[in-house]
């Protein structure tokens, strides 16, 4: 054989020992490679990770031979891993990897078992069937970085943690503290603190005996509203079982009205004062039927108000007087000065008294028919003095409510004085009136409450027997029915029907029997507009000759309308009909009047008014009319 051939065989032995050396590493590097996952496991490991692992994990040790002698069983010692990095900076790499898988796929360590005397079971162990599917996103590695986000780190050794009730805490100690530690709050930890069991109960101020409970933002509270009763403020929910409060109402109220005025705080009262100086005129200041002469007037107002500021009882007192005087006719100048002082005293929830005491001075009206005299013969107009008291005593029973009330009034009549200097005595008209009225009432709805009234009055004269030789006294008696009502904020008052009885002491006169009708009412159909209707029948007494009595029906109608918060406009038309019983005289008085007030600041005010009065009387030489107009500065505080 020749050199070539040599080569030749040479070069082919060669290549076929290379080939079959290749075969056999190709064949232990595909058995050393472990099989790729199926399916079912991939979607187990990596399904709530929300995205695929970033390295393969290192295979579970001894999962299965790695070399063929290993496979025969020839081989005992295991070499090295070769997916194991050759590097350093492949190994950094690898173990920052799995830093990062670590807080995620481990799993979360269960708290302690219940220590023995905490008095709650300790729950069943957890198992991977029974765990919760959580509804937090999946974690998702960051664009940028292409890093996982950090998990809270678990708690270190120096922790413990303690079941408290149905809530796990966790106390850790100063120096391993971290931020994102769930820790209990400051009452939670001063319960702890005290060896107590459960959550500490959030301290709430105590409820006040008279807080109207409310379960609801727009239901009302039942029975009565205390004004001063709540401290708490409107709109608080109250549970209504163990008196809590729920929630607050924390939006600032909306004032109603911002010129109000504002008071002054002297201790536990609000006080507020108001002083008003006008001018007018008046076309007849004695209301004669032929209309004599005009004359300018001024008319000097005060008033002072004085308001508890109380969580529970309420007392409030006023005082305002008005004097007019006249620059051409003096002998018509006349005072008028009111004073009243109410209280309430809240027994109990259910029970309440209210109490009153008042004093009035006023001279007579110079176109009243009780004048001594005719008014222009008298140098100046008799004054007349009231003072009275009353109590009402009211308890509720559920939706019923029960109320009694008493009265008591003084009247005393001054002398007059003619204009020749004659005097005219007038203490056969002093008398006092004792009166007493019974209610019941039951709330429908929240806003209805119909009742039943009976009153009784008895007037008993210092003199039995007047001048004209007729005796003095009467007893009155008057029953009612009604309503109190307030239909959705829009229409709200109290309406009345009845009937009046009136036995006079004097046989001759009869009894008087007559209807009555007494209402109150006020409707907003707008929150610029506002109408109020007002309605009063009474028995009054009356000194002319033959008359048993005055009845008097009284209706009036009040428009008021904002055209601006600072500039309001009021109407009112009012009609009178006076019955003179035993006689046959019969008054109609009409008053119309216009008033417009502009409110510069909240503790100024200008005011003007012109008010028309006319008298249309059947009996001749009693009739009359006066043009009023009014303009005064009001300042309050």
């Amino acid at each position: 054989m020749g050199r070539a051939a040599r080569r030749i065989l040479g070069i082919v032995v060669t290549a076929l020992v290379l080939g079959w050396a290749g075969a056999s590493a190709h064949a232990q590097r595909l058995r050393t490679i472990p099989p790729a996952p199926s399916s079912d496991d991939t979607s187990r490991t990596e399904a709530w990770q929300g995205l695929p692992q970033v390295e393969p994990e290192s295979p579970a040790p001894a999962a299965q031979p790695r070399t063929d002698a290993e496979a025969a069983g020839l081989r005992t010692t295991r070499p090295a891993a070769p997916a194991a990095a050759r590097t350093l900076g492949a190994q950094r790499d690898a173990e920052r990897a799995q830093s990062r898988r670590a807080p995620w796929t481990a799993t979360p360590a269960r708290p302690a078992p219940l220590a023995p005397d905490a008095g709650v079971a300790p729950p069943p162990p957890d198992s991977a069937a029974a765990r919760r599917p959580t509804s937090q996103p999946a974690p998702m590695a960051s664009r940028r970085t292409g890093r996982m986000p950090r998990r809270p780190a678990e708690p270190a050794a120096s922790q413990t943690g303690r079941l408290v009730g149905l809530r796990t805490f966790t106390t850790t100690a100063p120096s391993a503290r971290a931020p994102s530690q769930l820790a209990p709050g400051r009452d939670d930890g001063r319960a702890l603190d005290r060896g107590l069991r459960g959550v500490a109960v959030p301290v709430q101020p105590r409820r006040p005996v008279d807080v109207p409970i409310v379960t609801e933002r727009s239901q009302q509270p039942a029975g009565r509203v205390l004004p001063n009763a709540n401290p708490l403020g409107r709109n608080t929910i109250i549970d209504p079982r163990t008196g809590e409060v729920i929630s607050y109402d924390r939006r600032p109220q909306q004032e109603a009205d911002p010129f109000a005025p504002a008071g002054l705080r002297v201790g536990t009262f609000i006080v507020t004062p108001t002083v008003d100086a006008t001018l007018g005129y008046d076309s007849n200041p004695r209301r004669l039927p032929s209309g004599g002469q005009g004359s300018l007037f001024t008319q000097s107002y005060g008033e002072l108000q004085a308001r508890s500021d109380w969580s529970r009882h309420e007392l409030t007192a006023r005082i305002r007087g008005t004097y007019s005087a006249y620059f051409s006719d003096p002998g018509v100048n006349r005072p008028d000065l009111n004073a009243v002082a109410t209280g309430r005293i809240d027994v109990s929830r259910d029970t309440r008294i209210e109490t009153e005491a008042r004093h009035n001075l006023t001279a007579t009206s110079p176109g009243s028919s009780n004048l001594p005299s005719s008014p222009d013969g008298l140098r100046n107009l008799p004054l007349i003095r009231q003072f009275g008291a009353s109590a009402r005593l009211v308890q509720d029973i559920g939706r019923l409510q029960v109320s009694l009330r008493g009265t008591f009034d003084r009247y005393t009549h001054d002398d007059a004085v003619t204009n020749a200097g004659a005097v005219i005595p007038q203490a056969e008209r002093d008398y006092n009136a004792y009166g007493g009225r019974l209610r019941v009432s039951y709330e429908a709805t929240p806003g209805l409450r119909p009742f039943v009234e009976a009153g009784i009055e008895q007037r008993h004269f210092d003199r039995l027997v007047s001048s004209g030789g007729t005796l003095q006294g009467s007893t009155a008696t008057t029953y009612r029915i009604g309503s109190t009502f307030e239909l959705t904020r829009l229409i709200t008052g109290e309406i009345s029907a009845g009937y009046l009885i009136r036995d006079n002491r004097e046989p001759t006169f009869g009894d008087i029997r007559v209807p009555v009708f007494d209402a109150a009412l006020t409707w907003t159909p707008t929150a610029l507009t506002t109408v109020r209707l007002t309605a009063r029948s009474i028995i009054d007494e009356s000194f002319t000759t033959g008359a048993s009595g005055l009845q008097r029906r009284d209706v009036a109608v009040e428009l008021e309308h904002s055209f601006r918060r600072w500039l309001i406009g009021t109407a009112r038309l009012a009609y009178g009909q006076d019955i003179y019983q035993g006689t046959t005289r019969v008054d109609q008085r009409m008053v119309a009047s216009v008033n417009l007030v502009y409110r510069a600041s909240r503790n100024m005010q200008i005011r003007g008014e012109v008010r028309r009065e006319a008298l249309f009387s059947n009996q001749a030489g009693q009739s009359y009319s006066a043009n009023v107009v009014l303009l005064g500065l009001r300042l309050q505080r």
